[in-house]
């Protein structure tokens, strides 16, 4: 299938998943409406995995949107599939097929009919750079088996014999090497209970725990693509703390994605019933800052006609995105930290205090040792913001995550749009060139605007709506400035030793041929990696 470069295609999710993973055996389930596609699949399959042996199933099924014949047909078939092999160890590709296929298959796996895998193909199927990415589904929790008996009663298992059809028989029949084909037929129901237990009962095996096993879940809900090391490292310290009540600081520039992660920290914590309640301090008329965050009582100023609740009432046992937090008046940072500290709020006029259960989330584009330094911000309340720190790098620092994240937004784009647009190589070439002031929701704003005015389907370098000249990259421009313990032997040093990695990574460890793209001897890289390798680790 077409991918969102232009020229290129992608495999899809049934090839995909053949690349990341080997299988002995494939088979492809179709309705009629499908049969060219399951055959063109099965050829190219067969031409590329010569020893998986591929089998195809038809099911009879006049509308393929009928859940319900979908599911009687791919149950039966399956269950005379499983008789014929007893102790496979069985897959399901999940990302192919109509929605009621899938549905049918993640259904007959989950209540027990298929003891099997679940493997999900991620999107793009095949990337631009990398493996697919294959993801297992993990059925293994408690609250399946309740489903399982209450979709499933035992009187569906119960056939009037276990051989095969003979339908089945007059089929070519995979060989299934060293595996027995069970064709005992069922004696009395005790046997039959036992073996129910053994094949449609029978526990998955356990995964190993993931680290934080909802954090990419959460990250495709919200929309946040990841596509460096360093904003997955941001985003799982994110994850660290997120079911914890510690204050969050977010630093960054703007359009870096400040208010998507402070959402982030909120999916993940157990807050997330109630939604998060954001405010933006640069938004807020500064004589009005303290009652729009505390709230106020009716007559406590001109135009103060009645009571009113300010947001960190609204935010009571939620969370609250304070952005743009430099921006706060002086009044407004004391009293902040006062709720910080005790977390009672005293609205404007008022003398009575109210108790509030808030998580502060807080982000700004400013440098705060700066503002601190002139007396602009408190250093107390700093530190009570300053729970965890994360920050967010500038887009034109991981230059190497553009291509990917702008086809990641291309998409979106797309979609919404109801569009076919693709970027060409030259295109995306311009876009990893231009620094992005504004970061990624400029990129987000000139492939939208792109896309909208576009007279082609592949865009090109000069369609895109780049309203600056494509920047030059100077590398002098991200030099430290010298300060008391600069040394600048060693930061040479470093300088030198991470381009010769770079050259050696790019010419995949050939040292004569990374020597020559640093205009440097083969002998030099070659006792620089002696150097390297002497040093204890």
């Amino acid at each position: 299938m077409p991918t969102p470069v232009a020229g290129e295609e992608q495999a899809g999710p049934v090839l995909s998943l053949m690349a990341a993973r080997t299988f002995d055996f494939l088979f492809l389930f179709f309705t009629p409406h499908t049969q060219p596609n399951a055959e063109a699949t099965s050829l190219e399959v067969s031409k590329r995995y010569p020893k998986c042996q591929v089998m195809t199933h038809q099911l009879p099924v006049s509308d393929p949107k009928d859940y319900s014949s979908l599911m009687g047909r791919l149950a039966r078939q399956v269950r005379d599939l499983m008789r014929m092999a007893k102790n496979t160890e069985n897959h399901v590709c999940i990302s192919s097929g109509t929605a009621e296929m899938r549905a049918a298959w993640f259904l007959l796996v989950a209540v027990g009919v298929l003891p099997a895998t679940l493997l999900q193909v991620g999107t793009p199927a095949e990337p631009l750079f990398g493996a697919a990415n294959v993801k297992e589904v993990r059925l293994d929790q408690p609250d399946w088996k309740s489903l399982r008996d209450l979709v499933m009663p035992l009187d569906y298992f119960l056939p009037p014999a276990l051989s095969l059809p003979s339908r089945l028989k007059r089929r070519a029949e995979p060989d299934f090497s060293g595996i027995e084909a069970e064709r005992t037929s069922v004696g009395s129901a005790p046997v039959y209970h036992r073996r129910v237990a053994e094949f449609a009962y029978a526990e998955l095996p356990a995964l190993p725990p993931e680290q934080f096993p909802e954090l990419d879940d959460a990250l495709r809900e919200l929309q946040i693509y990841i596509g460096s090391a360093v904003m997955r490292f941001a985003a799982e310290r994110i994850a660290t703390v997120a079911s914890t009540d510690v204050p969050i600081l977010i630093l960054g520039e703007t359009g870096t994605g400040k208010e998507l992660f402070a959402k982030l920290a909120h999916r993940l914590s157990e807050r997330r019933l109630k939604d998060l309640v954001p405010v933006n301090c640069a938004a807020i008329p500064k004589e009005l800052m303290e009652s729009y965050l505390f709230g106020h009582v009716k007559g406590a100023f001109t135009g103060a006609s009645s009571n009113q609740i300010g947001k960190f009432e609204r935010a009571h046992e939620s969370t609250l995105f304070l952005d743009e937090i430099a921006e706060l008046t002086p009044d407004a940072q004391a009293k902040l930290l006062r709720v910080l500290q005790d977390g009672n709020v005293e609205p404007l006029g008022s003398h009575q205090l109210r108790h509030v259960d808030v998580r502060v989330i807080s982000a700004t584009n400013r440098n705060l040792q700066d503002e601190m330094a002139t007396g602009k911000f408190r250093e107390d309340l700093y530190y009570r913001l300053k729970g965890v720190e994360v920050s967010l790098p500038a887009l034109q620092q991981r230059r190497e995550e553009i291509p990917l994240l702008a086809i990641a937004l291309l998409d979106r784009i797309n979609q919404k749009f109801l569009r076919q647009r693709s970027l060409t190589k030259t295109a995306l070439a311009r876009l990893a060139d231009h620094d992005w002031p504004g970061n990624v929701r400029e990129l987000e704003g000139v492939l939208r605007e792109s896309v909208l005015f576009a007279k082609r389907d592949a865009l090109e370098a000069e369609d895109l709506m780049i309203k600056t000249p494509a920047t030059s990259r100077d590398c002098f421009t991200s030099l430290p400035v010298p300060e008391p313990g600069f040394n600048l032997k060693a930061f040479l040093a470093e300088v030198r030793a991470h381009l010769i990695h770079k050259a050696l990574s790019k010419c995949e460890g050939n040292q004569s041929q990374a020597a020559d793209l640093l205009g440097i001897t083969r002998q030099a890289v070659s006792d620089f990696i002696n150097s390297s390798t002497d040093k204890p680790s």
